[in-house]
């Protein structure tokens, strides 16, 4: 387990001291709070021996109180606000790994900019006096409810995220074959082929179905300076992960290096 059962100096009561000390600005939705020094840089030192960590996440918290959960997993805030838990797939509903209504929130906005449904993608906290902080992401992959999904700025928090799936093992949920659907899927790349104006990764999924992954050429350098040279997967067994296309189920368009692993 990456997150120790205590954490010393991170508990309610010392958000609490920080915001005395002018790190926490006062009130409930205080909109630049607690910095990184205290949040989640102090965790990755305390829960992952790694320098990535020290970037996970933006780099202020500030505290929230939730309003009520919505039925897909969407935090509601009492000022207004709806999150997004930044970083994963929500598989299966399971409400009762998530703070109740009323609960006191740490939360770090990945962006302030909300998306067509009005979410802010979010890593989120939640508080209890006297109790050491919940990272709902952690609970949520542990718990079989979510899988890791890479987004932009999650910086350092992706291999905290991937590793902690990991950890999950056979807890973790399927992902249905199914147009439009988010999929995570790992196979031996039988082909990788080059078109105009893309390359084409083909592997086969549990079961013999092939799926491909597109990577548009545009992209290639992107990919190359994260450690991943697409033209030189052919032979690997990788892990895929990535929204199908709404036309073709057995495709997955590939924007970003962290929607490949490479298993072997």
């Amino acid at each position: 387990m990456l997150y120790p059962a205590e954490l010393p100096g991170l508990t309610l009561r010392a958000l609490a001291q920080a915001g005395q000390a002018g790190k926490l600005a006062g009130g409930e939705n205080s909109a630049r709070g607690l910095g990184f020094g205290l949040g989640l840089a102090l965790l990755a030192g305390l829960f992952v021996p790694s320098p990535a960590a020290a970037d996970c996440g933006p780099a202020v918290l500030e505290r929230a109180r939730l309003e009520r959960l919505a039925p897909e997993g969407d935090l509601l805030l009492s000022d207004g606000r709806r999150l997004r838990l930044a970083g994963l797939h929500l598989a299966q509903p399971k409400p009762e790994l998530l703070p109740q209504p009323g609960a006191a929130l740490a939360v770090g906005l990945l962006d302030e900019r909300p998306d067509r449904w009005g979410r802010l993608p979010a890593i989120v906290f939640a508080l209890s006096e006297g109790a050491p902080p919940v990272w709902l992401q952690q609970r949520l992959l542990q718990g079989g409810a979510a899988l890791a999904r890479p987004e932009p700025g999650l910086g350092g928090c992706w291999p905290l995220l991937g590793r902690l799936e990991a950890e999950a093992g056979a807890a973790l949920p399927a992902t249905p074959p199914e147009a439009g659907r988010f999929a995570r899927v790992a196979g031996r790349i039988s082909r990788v082929g080059e078109g105009r104006g893309a390359h084409f990764i083909t592997l086969y999924e549990p079961g013999g179905a092939r799926l491909t992954g597109l990577v548009r050429k545009a992209h290639l350098a992107r990919f190359r300076q994260a450690g991943v040279d697409v033209p030189a997967l052919r032979g690997h067994v990788i892990r895929l992960r990535g929204v199908r296309s709404a036309t073709n189920p057995a495709l997955i368009p590939l924007t970003a290096a962290e929607q490949i692993e490479i298993v072997r």
